[in-house]
């Protein structure tokens, strides 16, 4: 049946149905509206976005957002770093130091990092002089 995934339970339209209505509504709505269980509508709806992602292209950001947000009541933080022209969010990770910000540099590489013309941020920890460049950058951000 071509319009039935190999050990599909439900149909393509089906699916297609419930990630159009996740796009709006919370999934508790959709489960009462499609009669389906909330971790079927939660795995549909992860598949859409999964292809929605993979369908972006790899981002060669130019100028960098940094921020930082409290995990819990202020005494956890998370960094999050995103392309501003495009308003992409590129990383997240835990942690507000120069550490917790390496990994993001480090998947970014040499030929990007090379690219990044300016940055603006709000994080008094992550860029506070003396301790030089970030790997594979050629300059101090």
């Amino acid at each position: 049946m071509s319009w039935l995934e190999r050990h599909a339970r439900i149909t393509r339209r089906l699916a297609e149905f419930v990630g159009r209505w996740c796009e709006t509504l919370p999934i508790a709505h959709v489960c009462e509206l499609s009669g389906l269980h909330w971790e079927t509508v939660r795995r549909i709806d992860t598949r859409r976005l999964q292809a929605r992602l993979d369908a972006l292209p790899q981002p060669e950001p130019r100028r960098l957002v940094m921020g930082e947000f409290a995990l819990y009541r202020g005494h956890r933080y998370a960094s999050a770093v995103l392309d501003a022209d495009t308003r992409r969010v590129l990383w997240i990770g835990e942690g507000r130091s120069r550490e917790a910000v390496r990994p993001f540099f480090e998947w970014l590489g040499k030929a990007r990092c090379a690219r990044i013309e300016a940055v603006a941020m709000d994080m008094k920890t992550a860029f506070d002089g003396g301790a030089g460049p970030l790997p594979g950058c050629a300059r101090r951000l």
